[in-house]
């Protein structure tokens, strides 16, 4: 066996070494500092192919893929959407031909729901003290349900959020 066989770098990533970011539609990438823990999964159903007179599956045929997860971030002193809806706000044009310079579109984006946000991008940047850096991406982002619950008993007050995904882009290293 030779030495270079064991001299690959293999780096990790602390959750300090993590930056999320949200990139509404038309928008610029807002860094969210409070999100303190992100996950996700991929399910895909598959099915086994049988031949006639045979136990075993000759193959397997695939159905569809969701892609879901939660987001789980720390309450300071407003919801983490207010930020996103300003966001939304100073680039309302972009959101709609008819809503340029238009105050009652603004008034709505005012007033909106975390499950009201169009789809949104997540990008995760990872980067450690050894100059590693890694990156990886949550695409067409979802809200489906959200909560919060505050208590004598907390420390931090938490706001968890469930979301379905279209596509996701695994994480991967990036050249500098």
């Amino acid at each position: 066996m030779s030495k270079s066989m064991y001299s690959g770098s293999y780096n990790s990533f602390a959750g300090t070494d993590i930056v999320a970011s949200i990139t509404l539609p038309g928008g610029k990438a807002v860094v969210i500092g409070e999100l303190q823990t992100i996950s996700y999964s991929v399910h895909r159903e598959k099915y086994p192919v049988r031949a006639l007179g045979s136990v075993n599956p000759k193959g397997f045929t695939y159905g569809g893929r969701t892609i879901a997860g939660s987001l789980i971030f720390t309450v300071f002193d407003r919801h983490v959407v207010k930020e996103l809806v300003t966001e939304m706000q100073q680039n309302a044009g972009t959101y709609s031909e008819y809503a340029k310079n238009d105050l009652e579109f603004a008034e709505m984006y005012s007033r909106m729901v975390t499950d009201e946000l169009p789809p949104f991008d997540i990008t995760i940047s990872f980067n450690n003290e050894y100059g590693q850096a890694a990156s990886m991406a949550i695409l067409g982002v979802t809200i489906v349900d959200e909560g919060q619950v505050m208590s004598i008993e907390d420390m931090l007050t938490e706001n968890t959020m469930s979301y379905m995904a279209m596509d996701i882009k695994l994480m991967g290293e990036v050249n500098r």
